[in-house]
C-alpha cells in the first residue's frame, strides 16, 4: 500500500549508537533480539542468492548496446570478439559480456519466497516484474495543457492497441511533484486506469513564463503607439519579464532534475536496461551540458546536470523522448499565421507585421531548442528522439522495440584518476554495415562521491548531521523506493501499553551487506557508517514521530562472511498513540550517499481498560 502524500516533519531524536562486533556470537545474538520476524517461514523454498561481492570503492562501467542493421533489424549474434570499447579513444578490456533479448531473457524466473507477516522489504526481486521495464513519464511541468490531452489521448490508444504481453510499463506523472500513477504491470486495465484518472493540468512555471512574454508585449507594444512609453517603465518591465522568467526556468529546472535522479534511485537496484519514454513538449536542459551553448545553464546547473546524467546512467536508464506536439513541421500546429489574423499570434492585440513575426520567429527558435535538446538526451543515455511525429502512441510502442535487444558490456575502467572530468565512450563493431547506439560517456566522478545530493558531503570519520539530514529528507517526499542499499524491517504489533502511555512500535532492520560500503581501519577491522531513519505519518499524511539514528559498526575481518549471508541488524522504535500509521522507513550508507527506503504499515490499538 503506497503513503499518503505526506507533509514536511521534523525530526524528534537523534541519537547516536556504535555497534561494537566482537565476534561471531554477538552477531548472532544481536540478530536474534533485533529482528527475529525477519527469519525466513519453516520449510520455505531456498533461493541462491546471487554471487555478490562487498561494496568497494571501484567503478564498473556498464555500457548497453542497441546493434541493428540499416533496415532497423536487432542484430543478436554477436560475441564478445566483434567488440572493441574505447574510453576518451583508449581500448577498454571487457570484464562482463551479455546480450539481453525476449528470446534470452528468462521471464519464468523463480519467485522469491513469500515475506512473512509484518515484514516488508526494498529489494527488487520482490517487485520487479517479468520482461524488459518500460518507465513512462507523462511531463505536465513543462508541456502546455493541450499538449498533455493530445499526448494522453495517443498513450491511450497506445495502451488499448500495441501494448505488448510481456512488457512491464509504470507510469509516472510530472507536475510540481513526481507522482506514481501506476506501478510496473503488464495488465491493460491497470494501465488505462491510471491514464484515465491523470487529466491535463495547467504549469504554474509555464503559465509564469508566459505571462512575463505577455506582459512585455503589452508594455513595449499594445495597441496605443501614440504615446511613447516612459523610460523607466519599460525598464522596470523587462526587469520583471528577467526575474519572473529566471525564477519559471530555475523551478522547471530544479524540479525535473529531482525528479529524474528519484526516478535513477527508485530502478537502480533492478537488473538490466530501462527505458524511460518521455512525453514532454519544452525541455529546459539538456543532460550533457558542456554540449549546449547554454552557457548560463552550464553555470548555475552544472553541479545538478552531472549528477542527473550520472544517476540515469548508472541506473542502465536509456530516455526515448517523445515530443508531446505531435506533428509540427518547421512552425506546424503550433505557430499560427499572424498574417491572417492581423493579431499578435500568442497575445489577444492587434500588432504590426514586424512583431508577429519576430513573435514566430522567437517560438520557432524555442521549438528547434526543445527538439535539439530532446535529440541529446536520448543520445547521451543511448535512446532515440521521436519528433514531429502524429503516431505518438506509435513512436513508444517503437521506443519499447527498441530497447528490447541490446549487448551489455562492462569494463573497469584503466584511468583511475576520479576528477570528475566527462569521459567519451565509443563502442566499435567488427561487422559491416551495422548501426551501434549506446551512451555517449559518463562523469568519472569518485565513486564513494557519484551518488550524492547537490549540497552533501562524504563521511568518512567526521559527521555532520545537519547535512546529512538533508538527503533524508528528500527521501521522505519520493514516490518511488530507492533500492541501491537495501534491506528488510520487520515491524511487529506493538504490545497494548497502560492508558494515556504511547506504544513501542519496534522496526527491526537487516540490512544487506552486499550494499554497503566497508572500509578498512588502522587496526584491521571493518568499518561503516549508516543512517536510519523511520517517520510515522497518520491518516492525513502528517508526520507525528519520528526516529533519526546514526549507526558505526565495527566488524573483524571473519565476521564479514556472517554478516554476508544474514544482514546487519539493527532496531529504531517509535513510541506512538491508538491509530494507524504509515511508515517511511531510510536507510542511508554515509560513505557512499546510496540510500534505500521502504514504506511499512501499523496499526496500535486502543488500550484495555
Amino acid at each position: 500500500m503506497k503513503p499518503p502524500r505526506r507533509k514536511p516533519t521534523s525530526f524528534f531524536s537523534i541519537a547516536r549508537v556504535v555497534l561494537a562486533a566482537a565476534g561471531l556470537a554477538a552477531l548472532g545474538a544481536a540478530a536474534q533480539q533485533s529482528a527475529p520476524q525477519n527469519a525466513e517461514p519453516a520449510g520455505a523454498p531456498q533461493r541462491e542468492l546471487p554471487a555478490l561481492t562487498m561494496r568497494v570503492i571501484t567503478r564498473l562501467v556498464l555500457v548497453d548496446v542497441v546493434v541493428s542493421d540499416k533496415e532497423g533489424r536487432a542484430i543478436t549474434g554477436l560475441t564478445r570478439d566483434d567488440f572493441v570499447v574505447l574510453e576518451n579513444g583508449r581500448p577498454q578490456t571487457l570484464t562482463s559480456f551479455s546480450l539481453e533479448s525476449p528470446a534470452t531473457r528468462r521471464l519464468g524466473a523463480p519467485e522469491p519466497p513469500p515475506l512473512p507477516p509484518n515484514v516488508y522489504t526494498n529489494r527488487p526481486e520482490y517487485r520487479i516484474p517479468p520482461g524488459p521495464l518500460t518507465i513512462l513519464l507523462l511531463d505536465a511541468l513543462n508541456t502546455p495543457t493541450t499538449d498533455q490531452a493530445y499526448a494522453r489521448q495517443k498513450m491511450l490508444e497506445y495502451v488499448d492497441t500495441q501494448l505488448l504481453g510481456n512488457q512491464s510499463t509504470a507510469i509516472l506523472a510530472l507536475t510540481s511533484d513526481l507522482l506514481v500513477l501506476q506501478d510496473f504491470t503488464s495488465d491493460p486495465a491497470l494501465l488505462r486506469a491510471a491514464l484515465d484518472k491523470h487529466l491535463p493540468q495547467s504549469s504554474t512555471a509555464l503559465v509564469r513564463e508566459e505571462r512575463g512574454l505577455e506582459l512585455n508585449a503589452e508594455v513595449m507594444g499594445g495597441s496605443d503607439r501614440t504615446r511613447p512609453l516612459p523610460e523607466q517603465i519599460v525598464e522596470n518591465a523587462e526587469r520583471f519579464l528577467t526575474e519572473q522568467s529566471a525564477v519559471a526556468l530555475d523551478s522547471r529546472v530544479l524540479t525535473t532534475l529531482s525528479a529524474l535522479r528519484a526516478i535513477a534511485r527508485g530502478v537502480a537496484g533492478y537488473p538490466g536496461r530501462k527505458n524511460l519514454i518521455w512525453v514532454s513538449a519544452a525541455f529546459p536542459f539538456a543532460v550533457l551540458p558542456e554540449e549546449t551553448e547554454n552557457f548560463d545553464l552550464l553555470r548555475y546547473y552544472s553541479g545538478d546536470l552531472h549528477r542527473t546524467a550520472t544517476a540515469l546512467t548508472d541506473a542502465q536508464i536509456a530516455v526515448y523522448p517523445v515530443d508531446a506536439r505531435g506533428l509540427v513541421g518547421s512552425l506546424g500546429r503550433e505557430l499560427p499565421s499572424a498574417a491572417e489574423s492581423g493579431r499578435h499570434p500568442k497575445l489577444d492585440v492587434l500588432a504590426p507585421p514586424i512583431e508577429a513575426a519576430e513573435e514566430l520567429d522567437r517560438r520557432a527558435t524555442a521549438l528547434l531548442f526543445t527538439q535539439h535538446t530532446m535529440r541529446h538526451i536520448a543520445e547521451a543515455t543511448g535512446g532515440r528522439a521521436f519528433l514531429n511525429r502524429n503516431d505518438i502512441d506509435r513512436a513508444v510502442s517503437l521506443s519499447i522495440e527498441d530497447g528490447s535487444t541490446y549487448y551489455t558490456l562492462g569494463y573497469y575502467p584503466e584511468d583511475t584518476n576520479w576528477n570528475g572530468g566527462f569521459r567519451r565512450i565509443r563502442v566499435k563493431v567488427n561487422q559491416p554495415d551495422l548501426e551501434v547506439r549506446h551512451r555517449r560517456g559518463y562523469y568519472a566522478f569518485n565513486p564513494v562521491e557519484a551518488a550524492l545530493e547537490p549540497g552533501e558531503n562524504v563521511f568518512s570519520g567526521a559527521h555532520n548531521p545537519k547535512d546529512r539530514t538533508e538527503g533524508l529528507r528528500a527521501a521522505l517526499s519520493s514516490p518511488l523506493p530507492a533500492t541501491t542499499v537495501t534491506f528488510r524491517v520487520g515491524v511487529p504489533p506493538p504490545a497494548p501499553a497502560a492508558p494515556g502511555t504511547p506504544a513501542r512500535v519496534e522496526c527491526r532492520f537487516l540490512v544487506d551487506a552486499h550494499t554497503i560500503l566497508f572500509e578498512d581501519s588502522a587496526d584491521g577491522v571493518k568499518e561503516s557508517d549508516l543512517d536510519f531513519l523511520v517517520v510515522a505519518f497518520d491518516s492525513n499524511g502528517k508526520g507525528v514521530a519520528s526516529n533519526y539514528q546514526t549507526v558505526e559498526t565495527r566488524v573483524p575481518l571473519q565476521n564479514l562472511p556472517w554478516l554476508r549471508e544474514n544482514g546487519l541488524p539493527f532496531t529504531v522504535p517509535l513510541e506512538l498513540g491508538p491509530g494507524q500509521y504509515q511508515l517511511r522507513l531510510v536507510v542511508r550508507d554515509n560513505r557512499t550517499g546510496l540510500m534505500g527506503t521502504a514504506d511499512a504499515a501499523v496499526t496500535v490499538e486502543e488500550p484495555k481498560t
